[in-house]
């Protein structure tokens, strides 16, 4: 039976929670955002969203201190093509290109948990790494890396780094802090990969919707581009198919290395052993384009 005390204590945390939540969705439409180096489908499905349970191999790049969640070990395999700008008098596009991304990932281990991975973009290569470990029940620590070389004649390369925690304050809410792009290079400026603060969540309402928001913070810059969100909503349509979507709005397209706006959305099918994803994205501005994404995850 719980104590007076005790059932304040939950009523004032649930109550908060939950005035934050109608809060944070009320000022949603006024934030700007960036977004990671790669997105899985499920990622890019979500808006960008989801470093507070960044799921599939997906903490890698968005939260590596998630994986200590993941008692698994997995391989993941995507491929990405896009098209858009002006249309050539062949009728061809001005714009498009390919992302292939391969990524492996250790959760089984006691003593940490890691993962790594490649992706090929148009305008360069990144090779990623976390690693993350439990302190408590509720509570994972972890650090992350990439070695970035550009697609350019000298082969130009920078590494940086990414700092993250997440924490599970409630069953319906989980939480994530991340700082990406710690070391803010110059080099990595030119991709606009400028230092980020994250103050990540995810809301499971009913026990099987989920919402995800992501607010950013970006102290190096000034005004209204200083801070962001990005936000995504994940419904079960059945036992192991899940309907994605999410928006974005002047945030760093991934694929076009700019900022822009659009929408996305995708679908995913999760068995005990492999998972398929699908997902679309539009981006508006600055460059009208199309990206479509598949990925594979098997499970061991």
């Amino acid at each position: 039976m719980l104590t007076p005390r005790v059932y304040f204590k939950s009523v004032i945390i649930n109550y908060f929670g939950h005035l934050l939540f109608v809060f944070l969705f009320s000022i949603i439409l006024n934030y700007q955002c960036h977004a990671s180096d790669f997105q899985s489908p499920r990622t890019m499905a979500l808006g960008g969203a989801s470093h507070a349970a960044p799921l599939l191999n997906d903490s890698i790049f968005l939260n590596p201190s998630f994986s200590s969640f993941l008692p698994t070990y997995s391989i993941a395999f995507n491929y990405g093509w896009y098209n858009g700008g002006t249309t050539n008098p062949d009728g061809s596009n001005s714009y498009h290109g390919h992302i292939l991304n391969g990524s492996i990932q250790d959760g089984r281990s006691e003593m940490f948990q890691a993962g790594v991975s490649f992706t090929r973009r148009e305008d360069a290569r990144f090779f990623h790494f976390g690693a993350s470990k439990a302190m408590l029940r509720n509570l994972g620590v972890g650090v992350g890396g990439k070695w970035v070389v550009l697609n350019d004649s000298a082969n130009t390369s920078f590494q940086d780094l990414t700092l993250a925690a997440t924490f599970f304050p409630e069953p319906w809410l989980q939480t994530a802090l991340i700082v990406d792009n710690l070391l803010e290079t110059q080099k990595g400026l030119a991709l606009n990969l400028h230092r980020e603060i994250i103050l990540a969540s995810k809301w499971s309402v009913l026990g099987s919707v989920m919402f995800y928001f992501d607010p950013h913070l970006f102290p190096n810059l000034s005004g209204s581009s200083s801070f962001g969100h990005e936000l995504g909503i994940e419904i079960p349509v059945m036992s192991d198919v899940y309907l994605r979507m999410g928006n974005f709005r002047n945030a760093q397209v991934f694929y076009e290395g700019a900022y822009g706006r659009g929408y996305a959305f995708g679908i995913g099918w999760v068995a005990p052993k492999i998972s398929f994803d699908y997902a679309v994205q539009r981006a508006i501005d600055p460059i009208g384009a199309t990206f479509h994404q598949l990925g594979m995850t098997v499970y061991f």
